[in-house]
């Protein structure tokens, strides 16, 4: 709040969103939504969304009591592959491209000069485009390190593809390298990915993690069918997640198998893809949609991600500490996670290591109740989305050089 006298008047926050922050099936709708969710406390909100799907007046409700104002901008399949073609031309990255749209654009204009900011947030480097052309003070959440994501891709990929996903990995790189030139202030969701983009520190960056609420992600001892023995989550149309599940089925399940035929394995999340849902077999219980994400959670044992590509701070580790699930994931995910390895979590960076943690927590329950108990701890004192948001507040939001513009 900025102070006139005797009185306080709430700053204006623009937020430019690449999609509509609910429901939360994606990491970063979960994220915004987080955040507008607490800082409405303080700020007044007003956000501008951009979709390619319809959004539900369902969808909408849950954000009413956060927002002062909520622009929806949809864009249609025809336009998006017009954009997709003309920003191709003009060399911006198509993760860019994609969302890209000139009466979108203007719309946001619009919507900023009738609510008049104090100050513009910006969720990802796809919203770029629509920042660029407004003036104000400007704060850009990039989150992850989209070109390192990109680059991890190439060498996973068909041999045919390797060339575009080349010029999008190079494209992405000179795109996030222009962001201090047309931003305040930068955050990112961990250390490891500000190195991986700005690692001399040289911008006006800030790390705002990820939280967990631990009293909405809870266990639940009633059950009302027999847990699998594994569990994986996530959106299954997200490539490092799809190529996850696929090397679960295929290389660690095989492993496990042979020791304990039995063990049975849930996959759940949004957006499977053809291959995720061909990986269905008795064992093997694929689930593309789930109204509660906790269900998921609880329908399980043992946490299991074999999460080797991507960036950022992956939720769904939390998630399953808060719901107290043994986790056994890669060093990859636990760079920014930082939990204690074989004391909060188990890692593992082969199938055999998979294989091998997966069958001591089925063989010895009681290890996996310790793995529980310290790694509960560890999220409850290390994440909370109050602490993360605070710092989005004091560190960012009321920056000297934002209060000064606003005053």
């Amino acid at each position: 709040m900025i102070a006139f006298g005797i009185f306080a008047v709430r700053m204006k926050v623009l937020v430019i969103a690449p999609r509509f922050p609910y429901p939360l099936e994606k990491g970063d709708k979960l994220r915004l939504y987080q955040q507008l969710r607490h800082l409405s406390d303080k700020y007044e909100i007003h956000l501008f969304a951009i979709t390619h799907h319809r959004v539900t007046p369902a969808d909408q409700q849950p954000l009413l009591s956060c927002c002062t104002g909520i622009h929806i901008h949809q864009i249609s399949r025809w336009r998006t592959a017009w954009n997709l073609f003309t920003g191709f031309l003009r060399g911006l990255p198509l993760s860019v491209a994609y969302f890209t749209d000139n009466d979108a654009i203007g719309a946001a204009q619009r919507f900023r000069e009738e609510v008049q900011p104090d100050l513009l947030y910006g969720q990802l480097i796809r919203v770029g485009e629509y920042l660029k052309r407004m003036n104000g003070p400007k704060v850009l959440d990039l989150m992850d390190a989209f070109s390192v994501i990109m680059e991890q891709r190439i060498q996973r990929t068909s041999f045919w593809q390797r060339p575009f996903l080349r010029i999008e990995a190079k494209r992405l790189a000179q795109y996030e390298q222009s962001v201090p030139l047309w931003t305040n202030l930068q955050t990112f969701i961990s250390e490891r990915d500000r190195f991986l983009i700005d690692p001399v520190q040289s911008w006006q960056a800030h790390i705002i993690p990820n939280g967990i609420d631990t009293t909405y992600f809870q266990a639940r001892s009633n059950s009302e069918e027999p847990p699998a023995d594994l569990t994986y989550i996530g959106n299954l149309g997200y490539y490092p997640n799809r190529v996850a599940a696929i090397f679960l089925v295929k290389k660690i399940m095989p492993l496990i198998w042979k020791t304990r035929p039995t063990t049975t394995l849930l996959i759940a999340g949004a957006r499977p893809t053809k291959d995720v849902v061909a990986l269905a077999e008795p064992r093997v219980r694929i689930i593309p949609w789930l109204d509660d994400i906790r269900d998921g959670y609880r329908k399980g044992s043992v946490f299991i991600a074999p999460i080797h590509l991507g960036a950022g701070l992956q939720n769904k580790i939390l998630e399953a500490m808060a719901m107290e699930l043994a986790v056994i994931t890669t060093s990859h995910v636990n760079q920014a996670i930082s939990a204690q390895p074989g004391h909060e979590i188990l890692i593992a960076d082969t199938a055999e290591e998979f294989a091998s943690h997966a069958l001591e927590l089925l063989s010895f329950p009681e290890r996996g109740n310790e793995l529980v108990t310290s790694a509960l701890t560890f999220v409850r004192s290390n994440f909370s989305w109050q602490t993360s948001v605070k710092h989005l507040d004091e560190d960012v939001f009321q920056s000297p050089q934002f209060l000064d513009d606003a005053t």
